[in-house]
């Protein structure tokens, strides 16, 4: 795995801590526990975004579309070509 690049880090770092005050703000919980789990759930949601934004190898490519599939009786236009 490579190494996490600056704006990975600044935005799951950013995320982290916008969840944390948030969640903390908005519900108003004082108790320690909560307040534990809404840092490590904060925590996993900084991580995922982190992961989110890495940057794909060079050599992969997408898969292409599916071909379109048509549906239904053949109109005269469809003939002519």
């Amino acid at each position: 795995m490579s190494r996490p690049r600056l704006a990975q880090l600044a935005s799951g770092s950013a995320t982290v801590l916008l969840t944390v005050l948030l969640v903390l703000l908005l519900s108003g919980t004082t108790s320690t526990a909560w307040i534990a789990l809404t840092c490590v759930a904060a925590l996993a949601l900084g991580v995922a975004v982190a992961y989110a934004l890495r940057p794909q190898a060079p050599g992969v490519t997408t898969a292409p579309p599916p071909p379109e599939v048509r549906v239904g009786r053949p109109t005269a236009s469809s003939y002519q070509r």
